[in-house]
This record gives structure tokens, sequence and C-alpha cells, in this order.
């Protein structure tokens, strides 16, 4: 059973984990709790910036959302 999410560190480790599948790049911007969520920005971009946003309930440590640059 997924547990609370209860640091940045932790957000961004489960964020990237998940950006892994799909980017080779990834330098985390912030790491921001909102509520029960955190909201997580990384930088995808090899040449230029490019954010990546990554929503995780913090109680169960679930994604709720997503977006990719364009």
């Amino acid at each position: 059973m997924p547990s609370e999410v209860k640091s940045a560190a932790e957000a961004t480790r489960i964020a990237t984990s998940f950006l892994n599948k799909y980017y080779f790049f990834l330098r985390p911007v912030s790491a921001i709790r909102e509520d029960a969520i955190w909201v997580v920005k990384v930088d995808v971009g090899v040449l230029r910036k490019e954010i990546a946003e990554v929503k995780i309930d913090a109680l169960t440590a679930n994604f709720i959302g997503y977006s990719f640059p364009e």
C-alpha cells in the first residue's frame, strides 16, 4: 500500500522515477506541497529549458496528473 509523501525530496524521487521512462535528461526545478498535493517541476530539455510537471497525492503517493512540454 502506498504511503504518505512527507518531503520534497521524496516527491522529487517519485516524479523523476516516473519521468525517467520518457526522458533521459532530468534536472529537478521545484517540489511544492499545495494542501494534499505535491507539484513537482522537472526540466527535461537537453538544449533549452522544457518543464514537465507531475502532481502526486501527498497522502497516498498516487499520481494525480502530469504534463509534458510540447
